[in-house]
């Protein structure tokens, strides 16, 4: 996915997303910021309305999940 093709996620519809299609495990919450393990992989994801795109892009980075590969499934 593109910058200019990329709609507005919320940080649940990630995690709704990343749940259905891996194992995601939420440890704990520190005001806006939820600290996550997917297939043994830690990360925080932030607590926003709209994430932004290098936000997003990173977070899957980070997870090693392509963004084709997660919107296909």
């Amino acid at each position: 996915m593109v910058k200019s093709d990329y709609k507005y996620i919320s940080w649940k519809e990630l995690i709704k997303i990343l749940a259905s299609k891996n194992s995601l495990e939420v440890i704990s919450q520190k005001w806006s910021h939820i600290k996550v393990i997917v297939n043994w992989i830690k990360t925080i994801i932030p607590n926003h309305k709209e994430l932004a795109y290098g936000t997003y892009s990173s977070i899957l980075k980070q997870l090693q999940i392509d963004e084709k590969d997660l919107l296909q499934k």
